[in-house]
């Protein structure tokens, strides 16, 4: 069954140029058998869904969600603290956006005793933006998931399409939130057995570090397997979600690790302001929001690679 979304060109004289051929190096190592056939084969499929589906657009889009989203899982999260006196919601929320945007809390940053003065308040206008935008950012998810895909549109209404967000956001965002602290889950976890088997803890180290790490990945990894098997509008196999996800959750790692050193010599730099962290952040967030639409043209890029091939689905085609 063949799938397209792509709109009918309207009437008119065609001012581009016309598109590219395949290079033929490329054709000659995509037909070759064993891995370089394949390696290349997946690679140049990838570099197609990732062009032909615009993803820096999508990720564009996506991230004025996310950025929005962001602030509000703050207030939120302060304001339902200051409600019920959950202190420790404050801190697991405080220590996992400190450790994605350096600067952002604390000195220098947004003041966590303000917010909690104002708790009542910011817990109603973070939870109607959390709502906006936390169910906007699934939305915005699939969609692009789907444009990647090559799934038709989403049929559900309006209201069912914000619902089923919501559910997402609700399953996913506690993994979220576990991904940015899984080091001082870690490190918890790994006090208590010590101390359980009577070791005296003398801190985290390396093997400490690692085990985090691949916590951190783990859990990555597990979001997109998820968001690549519900929210795309096509289900690809197994092996291609799996491949995908992993692939994916280590660049958003890498890009995590790289991108808060980034923001914390950009707020070091006096003379971008008041301007730095939230510039920062934004790059961040699309950074991220492109590794996740990335991983998904590799998903797409290796299940193409791996179905047969029938009349109706020319394999230099590319992506729909």
């Amino acid at each position: 069954m063949s799938i397209s979304t792509a709109l009918l060109p309207v009437p008119g004289e065609v001012v581009d140029p016309p598109p590219r051929p395949t290079p033929p190096v490329v054709s000659r190592l995509e037909s070759r058998e064993g891995p370089l056939g394949l390696l290349v084969t997946v690679g140049f499929r990838t570099y197609l869904r990732f062009t032909r589906a615009q993803v820096t657009l999508l990720s564009a889009g996506t991230t004025y969600y996310l950025f929005l989203g962001m602030f509000s899982i703050i207030a939120f999260a302060y304001g339902l603290t200051a409600a019920l006196g959950t202190e420790q919601l404050a801190t697991f929320i405080t220590e996992a956006v400190a450790n994605a945007f350096p600067g952002l809390i604390g000195q220098g940053g947004i003041d966590p005793a303000q917010l909690r003065t104002v708790g009542q308040t910011t817990s109603v206008i973070g939870g109607v933006g959390l709502l906006y935008a936390g169910t906007g950012a699934v939305v915005a998810a699939s969609r692009s998931i789907h444009v990647i895909f090559g799934a038709g549109k989403d049929p559900r209404n309006v209201v069912l399409a914000r619902v089923r967000a919501l559910g997402w956001l609700i399953a996913l965002l506690p993994l979220v939130l576990l991904s940015y602290v899984a080091s001082t889950v870690t490190a918890n976890v790994a006090e208590r057995l010590l101390e359980a088997a009577g070791i005296e803890w003398r801190g985290p180290g390396i093997l400490l570090n690692v085990g985090s790490g691949v916590l951190t990945v783990v859990v990555n990894a597990l979001v997109l397997y998820l968001l690549l098997g519900h929210l795309g509008g096509i289900r690809p196999s197994r092996v291609a979600r799996a491949v995908g996800a992993v692939v994916g959750g280590v660049a958003i790692e890498l890009l995590k690790t790289l991108m808060a050193v980034l923001v914390g010599v950009t707020i070091d730099k006096p003379q971008y302001g008041a301007l730095a962290v939230p510039i920062g952040a934004l790059f961040v967030l699309y950074l991220q929001s492109l590794a996740t639409y990335g991983a998904a043209c590799l998903t797409a890029a290796i299940a193409e690679a791996g179905a047969p091939v029938t009349a109706d689905r020319d394999p230099d085609a590319g992506p729909a």
